[in-house]
């Protein structure tokens, strides 16, 4: 139930943990009161990487978004009540996925060895905990794009 009545986009998953190499597979339900324009209707695998970093000010939290798949479902057309099959596959590598801010840090190690990698950590920072989420989007024109997502766990 939304905050303002039934949701209007919901979906179910087969599971919520995964592996790599696995497919998501799952169902997007729409309950719109009225029928809607919209561009398109996708979900979305996102992998978000979580950093903490302490510095002498404090600390703080920040997102670097590692992994977004898009597989669109349906195009452009009117929604209304519709439902949707989708298998998304995981890649076998997902883990071993790396932001542009690792990929410096792998540069710098390469490059001078141990004091690459004390001068790596030290521009890291901190530690890191990745999230993977699937999130279905109705991208409707002009308005709010009608959006839920669920968090998943994917572990080897």
């Amino acid at each position: 139930m939304g905050l303002f009545g039934p949701d209007k986009i919901t979906f179910t998953l087969e599971k919520y943990d995964y592996k790599p190499g696995e497919k998501i597979t799952g169902q997007v339900k729409l309950n719109l009161k009225k029928p809607v324009s919209a561009r398109k209707l996708e979900v979305s695998l996102i992998g978000k990487r979580k950093i903490k970093q302490h510095t002498s000010r404090g600390s703080s939290t920040h997102y670097d978004k590692i992994y977004d798949f898009k597989m669109p479902l349906s195009g452009e057309k009117e929604y209304h009540k519709d439902q949707f099959d989708f298998s998304i596959p995981i890649p076998d590598d997902i883990l071993n996925m790396k932001t542009s801010r690792q990929r410096v840090q792998d540069n710098l190690e390469e490059k001078l060895g141990a004091a690459g990698s004390v001068l790596g950590a030290v521009a890291m920072g901190g530690r890191t905990i990745i999230s993977w989420s699937v999130k279905a989007q109705l991208d409707v024109p002009k308005k709010l794009d009608i959006k839920k997502s669920q968090d998943i766990v994917i572990s080897d």
